[in-house]
């Protein structure tokens, strides 16, 4: 027996590239309110999930997912969640997913398309103006940039800068004729206000062609050694050509206990956290290959010199 609509439980995806705000706007919308008994879903895409644990919501119900592509199928764990979370005595109000960086949102609504009891509401894409260009072009990452934009229903552009709003907007609005598209500005923290219009309340998606998508990979490291930042930086710019995602905790020199890392677009930003480990806790995503394997193993160097400071090997 179908559910009416009024019965089904609203599911709201929010979708973007790395780095564009996504975790920023959900905050957003925690401070302005949400309804009683909703559930949150963080799909980050490495082992640590970072942007779980810097969402502002003082609720048990956020669950946290890693390693999440959620691009190329239905099944496994996020499914897998949603069924359970739709068995509970108390179901959900509404349900948000944060998708993770590089996942195809469509995918993602596809699982309410399927399920009787879930309803499409909000189909939300957040772009980082400053990247609109670089992003169409590259051949690496365009694909699933444009897969991300052209799933939407209402596109918020982030980092608009005045020079390029007129070539922003066309293109945005050839890929995806159909979103409602406006400039907000979300400050680059994952902490702190945002000022954005309410999202939209239109259903519905388009549903994007079958194209490749670069051969995404990550990485994420621990340790307790005190990092140098100047050090760290410079590593990331070294490999920005196949880095396009740094974030997490770390233990830093300045005499403070952790400060948070966010790297996107070739940027570096450094805040001031409340709740974080006692330890280093970061995460790289980027282009699969020898470039990101040597990425990986000096970023060991830096965060996990132990590792390579054992006693030498026995064998004669």
């Amino acid at each position: 027996m179908s559910m009416s609509e009024a019965e089904q439980i609203p599911l709201t995806v929010i979708g973007g590239f790395l780095g564009a705000g996504k975790t920023t706007y959900l905050n957003a919308l925690i401070k302005r309110g949400l309804p009683a008994n909703a559930l949150l879903v963080v799909n980050d895409f490495g082992d640590i999930n970072i942007d779980a644990e810097l969402i502002e919501y003082r609720d048990d119900n956020i669950m946290q997912l890693s390693n999440g592509c959620v691009c190329c199928t239905l099944g496994g764990t996020l499914a897998e969640q949603l069924a359970a979370a739709l068995r509970l005595r108390s179901k959900p109000s509404v349900i948000i997913i944060e998708a993770s960086g590089v996942a195809n949102p469509a995918r993602i609504a596809d699982i309410a398309r399927l399920s009787s009891r879930l309803r499409l509401a909000k189909m939300i894409c957040i772009v980082d103006g400053t990247q609109v260009l670089s992003h169409a072009g590259d051949p690496l990452i365009g694909d699933t940039w444009r897969l991300q934009i052209e799933s939407a229903r209402r596109i918020y552009i982030n980092r608009l800068m005045a020079s390029d709003k007129m070539a922003v907007l066309e293109l945005l609005t050839q890929i995806n004729p159909d979103a409602r598209i406006e400039h907000t500005t979300l400050p680059l923290s994952s902490s702190g206000s945002a000022h954005s219009s309410a999202p939209s309340t239109d259903t519905g998606y388009d549903t994007p062609s079958s194209r490749t998508h670069a051969n995404w990979h990550s990485f994420s490291l621990t340790g307790s050694t005190i990092i140098d930042k100047s050090r760290l930086e410079a590593l990331l710019d070294t490999y920005r050509d196949v880095l396009k995602r740094a974030k997490g905790f770390v233990l830093v020199d300045s005499g403070s206990s952790a400060e948070l890392l966010q790297y996107s677009g070739g940027q570096v930003s450094w805040q001031p956290v409340l709740r974080a480990p006692d330890e280093n806790r970061l995460v790289f995503i980027g282009i699969a290959g020898a470039r990101f394997n040597a990425l990986r193993h000096a970023a060991e160097l830096l965060i996990k010199p132990a590792l390579f400071q054992s006693a030498p090997s026995q064998q004669r």
